[in-house]
């Protein structure tokens, strides 16, 4: 397994997911933490599962129930979450 590592971008998506989700929907906020969490943790174990994203250098997973594309480079050392974001907020 190798360790994740997130760039500032992608830190900064997470934390605005979990903002917005807070206000519109609390009660959903575990759940969907949980299938980021869930799709990250696959990442980890097996970092060469992600679609190859062509002329790109990067994979990207969807996660499984909400449907988050997490967008990361599978390096040498260690896994590089890139981004976190819905099909709608921007395009990747």
């Amino acid at each position: 397994m190798k360790p994740i590592r997130f760039r500032r971008e992608a830190e900064h998506d997470l934390r605005e997911i979990i903002a917005y989700f807070d206000g519109v929907a609390p009660e959903a906020l575990v759940h969907i933490a949980d299938d980021i969490w869930r799709a990250l943790e696959l990442i980890r174990q097996f970092p060469a599962i992600g679609v190859r994203i062509e002329g790109r250098s990067f994979r990207r997973v969807v996660s499984r129930r909400y449907k988050f594309k997490i967008a990361y480079l599978n390096e040498r050392d260690c896994v590089t979450v890139l981004g976190i974001f819905r099909h709608q907020d921007r395009e990747s």
